[in-house]
């Protein structure tokens, strides 16, 4: 969970979100692009009238403000991260607040993602590309449940990202749904909905009990 503004960054055409410096190295992001909740009014496009604003599936960025961040939302982000490090191969690390390049002009920042370890292993980085990526976990929220539940795993399995993880809660006691990509990669299905005790097969054989995370 994290603001819709936060997770979704759309750059502006030419913005460059997918060039090759910023997939390698790049330490700042293109100019123009929006990024952290920026307001619209920052930009100097935003009052144009041939502004591009039609992409229905994508929160408009700068008209919500950046929300603050539950207790329950920073308890499973790193208890969930440090529970997936203590168990992966060698070739796989978790991350969490990465952003993942989604296509030329499309990026997410998940709460956790399972990425390769040589891409995991070059400091420099600022995102990883969708094919370095196993798995994205997101923590739903009040302010990112419709994103959380559609949106999000949408573009994730058009990206042909593998896993999905949603972590939801009743009363802050976590449970979580698993879903892998369809034979097709058109979509995800549903793997497993998961209380107390977390065990998946893939992307790795996992066992994570959900009520005794680090915290």
């Amino acid at each position: 969970m994290t603001s819709v503004l936060d997770d979704w960054l759309q750059p502006r055409p030419g913005g460059g979100a997918g060039g090759l410096s910023d997939r390698l190295s790049r330490l700042r992001p293109a100019v123009g692009e929006r990024r952290d909740g920026g307001d619209d009014a920052d930009h100097p496009d935003a009052d144009h009238p041939d502004a591009d604003h039609s992409d229905d599936d994508q929160p408009d960025a700068g008209l919500i403000p950046t929300g603050p961040q539950t207790r329950f939302h920073e308890r499973m982000t790193y208890g969930l991260r440090t529970a997936l490090n203590a168990q992966v191969p060698g070739d796989l690390v978790a991350v969490s607040r990465m952003d993942v390049l989604l296509g030329p002009d499309r990026r997410a920042r998940p709460d956790v993602s399972l990425v390769d370890d040589l891409a995991a292993s070059d400091d420099r980085r600022t995102c990883y590309l969708a094919e370095e990526v196993r798995l994205v976990i997101e923590v739903v929220g009040p302010d990112s449940a419709a994103s959380d539940r559609d949106v999000r795993p949408r573009h994730y399995a058009a990206a042909g990202i593998p896993h999905f993880w949603r972590v939801e809660s009743t009363d802050f006691r976590p449970f979580v749904y698993s879903f892998a990509l369809d034979a097709d990669g058109a979509g995800y299905q549903v793997t497993g909905v998961h209380h107390t005790r977390l065990a998946v097969d893939a992307p790795f054989p996992i066992a994570i009990d959900l009520e005794r995370l680090p915290r």
